[in-house]
């Protein structure tokens, strides 16, 4: 993708860049806060707070993308009523596809 995405979808990226961040250091971190942190504090105190502080992060991150807004109809990208799929390349509501240019896509529906 090239730096001349619209601000919507560069919020969109961060979003997802931020739950992939998420997901994928949820297990190194879950191996270091059960098995070093506690071995280098005596303690199985600072672990438990590092794992309820990530997974706080996590259920965050995940709801800051869930939370994602279409840029041409206005409802919640990947999930409606019924449906989830965080994987969804359009809208779920208006079909509308991903890393289009909203603005060009509203002057084109107009006519």
């Amino acid at each position: 993708m090239s730096s001349s995405l619209p601000p919507v979808w560069r919020d969109y990226r961060t979003r997802r860049r931020l739950f992939a961040a998420a997901i994928v250091g949820f297990v190194p971190i879950m191996a270091w806060a059960t098995k070093a942190l506690p071995e280098l504090t005596g303690s199985d105190g600072p672990g438990h707070v590092l794992l309820a502080a990530w997974i706080t992060a996590f259920v965050g991150a995940a709801g800051w993308f869930a939370a994602f807004r279409c840029p041409f109809c206005g409802h919640h990208f990947h999930w409606t009523v019924w449906v989830a799929n965080p994987l969804s390349d359009e809208c779920l509501h208006c079909g509308f596809r991903k890393w289009r240019d909203p603005h060009a896509a509203r002057a084109f529906a107009r006519r």
